[in-house]
């Protein structure tokens, strides 16, 4: 009698529970409460080399002093794998491939001129994202008159050939350099995948924003926000400004509670292409990042992102392997979605 009570009881407790999941509703944007769900979190803030909660460029810079070229690699996670990377003009990068996976050049400064195989010829110049399909056979140059800087992305675990007919590439330690053969076709383009978007003529003065690579382990989508919606000439308002510049009645941060969202396994990362952009991450704290510098936000990190700079755009490229899911706390209220990516 006691077995037949407690199943008894479980089965209205399961009933309940669905019943309830099903009166919240499909979720955002239609009026109907927001669903929810149990996940099973693992420790946040937890930042693996060369993996950091901010990369400055100044920092970055001090770090190469004297040098014109250099390469620093900034993530290297179980997804993607990042290098921020400065080259002085007249810096070439001959012709090369990588058969089974795509890359990404975010220029933060100076000229990139790329040729590409089935592309015509261009430079990439401040904002470009650059998207370069698998089995494409690309070479740059860095022109113009100052360093070129950029961040180069590939998931994790690329390789790279280079044609026969051109130099040899110098080995890695533990390899040696043989020649195979193969044939190749370039992946094609789909949207919304373009060789080149750049996130200030098109995102900001051709209000034509969006994501903008979407690929396998590749994802970049330039997150627009305006603090005050007067300086937005695409009439779109604040656009996304996060959780948005802290006011003075604000509480001091603690990032040893729950607060903003979190995502199920992968990292997020963002490199500020204009404005001021602020990170707040668990266990770690609170960051102000400024144009050039790279904020990473670990796998299963409470974080919440905003807008800083009081006029003119503030633009964050969020970066990831997928697009993610923003898995909201229900503990404290605060911007949900997309917004507060």
């Amino acid at each position: 009698m006691k077995m037949k009570s407690t199943l008894a009881a479980a089965c209205l407790a399961v009933s309940l529970s669905m019943m309830a999941l099903a009166q919240q509703g499909s979720g955002r944007g239609n009026g109907a409460p927001t669903q929810t769900w149990w996940v099973n979190k693992t420790q946040g803030g937890v930042y693996k080399p060369p993996m950091r909660p901010l990369w400055k460029l100044s920092d970055l810079k001090q770090m190469h002093a004297g040098q014109n070229t250099w390469q620093e690699q900034i993530i290297l996670d179980p997804e993607q794998d990042a290098t921020y990377n400065s080259g002085a003009p007249g810096t070439k990068y001959t012709a090369r491939m990588h058969p089974d996976t795509p890359a990404i050049f975010v220029v933060v400064a100076g000229q990139l001129h790329f040729d590409v195989e089935g592309q015509e010829p261009a430079t990439a110049t401040r904002g470009a994202i650059v998207n370069i399909m698998k089995s494409t056979v690309l070479s740059y140059e860095v022109t113009g008159d100052q360093n070129a800087l950029w961040v180069e992305v590939h998931p994790t675990n690329f390789k790279t050939v280079y044609p026969s007919n051109g130099p040899q590439p110098v080995p890695s330690k533990d390899g040696t350099i043989v020649k195979v053969s193969f044939n190749h076709t370039p992946a094609p383009y789909t949207p919304p995948n373009r060789f080149m978007f750049n996130t200030f003529t098109d995102a900001i003065a051709g209000c034509k924003g969006g994501v903008a690579v979407l690929d396998d382990h590749l994802y970049a989508s330039p997150l627009l926000g305006y603090v005050n919606p007067a300086d937005n000439k695409c009439g779109t308002g604040r656009g996304n400004i996060g959780s948005g510049p802290a006011k003075p009645d604000d509480p001091p941060f603690n990032s040893h509670i729950v607060f903003g969202h979190i995502h199920a396994g992968p990292a997020e990362w963002w490199i500020v292409q204009v404005g001021q952009i602020s990170g707040k991450f668990e266990n770690m704290g609170e960051f102000h990042a400024v144009e050039g510098d790279v904020l990473y936000a670990a796998p299963m990190t409470w974080h919440q992102m905003a807008a800083e700079a009081p006029s003119g755009p503030n633009v964050r490229l969020a970066m990831g392997g997928y697009p993610l899911i923003n898995m909201n706390n229900t503990g404290t209220p605060g911007p949900s979605g997309s917004s507060n990516r």
